[in-house]
């Protein structure tokens, strides 16, 4: 199919972009290195392993056909040097990406130099922008110094139901998204992973809670506001990463990011979110 044709109807949920507009293709993905760092964590397998590499392989060929001119990955924006340090060393193959290497993680929550080869930011972004011959790669995270004081931290908060609604159950999610990964090749299990009615999990989730001030994770409209920040910068970093003549984006970043970052960017007049759905 061509790449016209691919574009010309925007799957469900996503705008019709403009040609003035720079298009940011957002592909949301699982933590492939096993972090533990979200809601709901996937249990992933080995992608050094050969079929693994095979599916990724085939992941970047897909991705390629979209020619993106830029690379975003989900690693913070002042580490941009350390980022592009550890993709040079794979871009002039002195790390592999079906081999483990072991370097410190440029990523404020993690302490160990074990996994970074695994993440999806070495496995899609960095093999992504190698495949295309990038020079470089350009991390857009920031994580915001965490409120001291959360004001609805002692307060009378009834936090109860007041309307029946249907919510899956975080462990049966969790033994659901598992069960698929270790029977699907990542391109389709990324597939189903951005299908409208699994972008929707993360939010049904957290504004049940926040709004219900419920005080689990994320769970007053204090931390909403902050998740929010968090994401308002990774939209502001991507304009800033932008170059004059850039056409097209693509930021690689856990999937629980894709619906506000979705809705942020269309708010953006000069940025148009799109769906890697057509790619994969």
């Amino acid at each position: 199919m061509a790449d016209a044709e691919k574009s010309e109807i925007p799957p469900e949920g996503w705008p019709r972009c403009e040609p003035e507009q720079v298009q940011v293709m957002l592909l949301g993905t699982y933590h492939m290195d096993n972090p533990g760092l979200d809601e709901v964590n996937v249990d992933a397998d080995d992608v050094l392993t050969d079929e693994r590499q095979a599916q990724l392989e085939d992941l970047t060929e897909r991705l390629a056909d979209w020619k993106p001119d830029r690379i975003a990955v989900e690693r913070p924006y002042d580490n941009v040097a350390a980022v592009n340090s550890l993709y040079e060393r794979y871009r002039t193959g002195e790390y592999a990406y079906d081999r483990e290497e072991t370097f410190p993680a440029p990523h404020p929550m993690r302490d160990d130099d074990e996994s970074e080869c695994r993440s999806e930011v070495v496995q899609i972004g960095f093999r992504l922008a190698d495949r295309l011959n990038h020079s470089h790669v350009v991390p857009i995270d920031e994580h915001p110094d965490e409120p001291d004081d959360d004001p609805f931290a002692d307060r009378e908060i009834d936090s109860t139901r007041k309307t029946s609604v249907a919510l899956p159950d975080p462990e049966e999610r969790q033994r659901e998204i598992s069960r698929r990964l270790v029977s699907t090749p990542i391109p389709e299990y990324l597939a189903w992973k951005n299908q409208e009615s699994q972008l929707r999990y993360n939010h049904d989730l957290m504004f049940d809670r926040g709004i219900r001030a419920t005080k689990e994770t994320l769970g007053t409209p204090t931390f909403l506001a902050y998740w929010y920040d968090r994401n308002i910068r990774m939209a502001h970093h991507l304009w800033r990463t932008m170059e004059h003549g850039d056409e097209r984006m693509l930021l690689v970043v856990g999937t629980g990011h894709i619906r506000v970052l979705r809705h942020l960017l269309d708010e953006t007049p000069m940025c148009c979110p799109v769906s890697p759905l057509p790619y994969l």
